[in-house]
Formats: C-alpha cells, sequence, structure tokens
C-alpha cells in the first residue's frame, strides 16, 4: 500500500500545476463535501439524542412574550425622542 502511495505522489508531483489543480477539484472537492455532509448528518442526530427535555426553558433569541415587546417599544421611543431633541 505505502508503494503503490508513493507512486501516486510521484506521478501527482509530476504532472503540471494546471492537471494537479484540476485533480484537486474534481477528487479532494467532493470528498470534502462528503466528509462535511456525513459530520452535519452526525451532528444533528446526535443534538437530536441529546437535545433540550421537553420542559427546559426558551433559548435566548427565541419568541419574545407580550410583556417583553411592550418594554422593548418604550425603550425604542426613549431612543427616538432623544434624537429629536
Amino acid at each position: 500500500m505505502a508503494d503503490w502511495w508513493n507512486g501516486v505522489e510521484l506521478w501527482v508531483a509530476g504532472i503540471a500545476f494546471p492537471f494537479q489543480f484540476a485533480l484537486v477539484v474534481l477528487f479532494l472537492g467532493p470528498l470534502c463535501v462528503g466528509v462535511a455532509w456525513v459530520i452535519d448528518r452526525t451532528v444533528d442526530h446526535a443534538s437530536t439524542w441529546f437535545g433540550p427535555a421537553p420542559g427546559d426553558e426558551e433559548p435566548i433569541g427565541a419568541e419574545a412574550t407580550g410583556v417583553e415587546v411592550a418594554q422593548d417599544e418604550e425603550r425604542t421611543e426613549d431612543l427616538v425622542d432623544s434624537v429629536r431633541t
């Protein structure tokens, strides 16, 4: 196996740069996309498996309650008044 890989390395090193680039784009690009897809699916399944319990609180950035929206509106009005003055 090592002798075969050394032969491949020597062959790639011996060809012109544009062909080396084409080989990387054609073979290494799809390989990296495939590995990224596998990692994405693995993390997705793991996050589903180890996800939050049904009784956990909402994450930051979740939908605001009516009270929080009213406070935000007051704060926005304060900022607008300070700019007008």
